[in-house]
């Protein structure tokens, strides 16, 4: 379960949180009892250039077990394009 700390709590000892916060933990701020927010760890999120995106599927190869999948139920869908115009 996710601790909680009350904006009484908080506002007495933030340093504590944010301590356990850089080292891992999630926190839930309460008011009066109610959860207003969640205090979690800041992550950068990492950008993969398409290039070595690209390098990396190609060395897991293709997975045909899955590709028949995928055909399979697509055959099975007999799925119609509605933008196809009929004649």
């Amino acid at each position: 379960m996710t601790p909680t700390i009350s904006i009484g709590q908080l506002r007495q000892n933030p340093t504590r949180m944010l301590r356990e916060v850089r080292a891992g933990a999630t926190y839930v701020i309460t008011d009066h009892g109610e959860p207003i927010a969640e205090v979690s760890p800041r992550r950068e999120h990492r950008w993969v250039p398409a290039t070595e995106l690209d390098l990396v599927l190609r060395d897991l190869g293709a997975d045909d077990a899955w590709a028949a999948q995928i055909a399979e139920n697509r055959n099975a869908e007999h799925a119609i394009d509605p933008w196809e115009r009929t004649r």
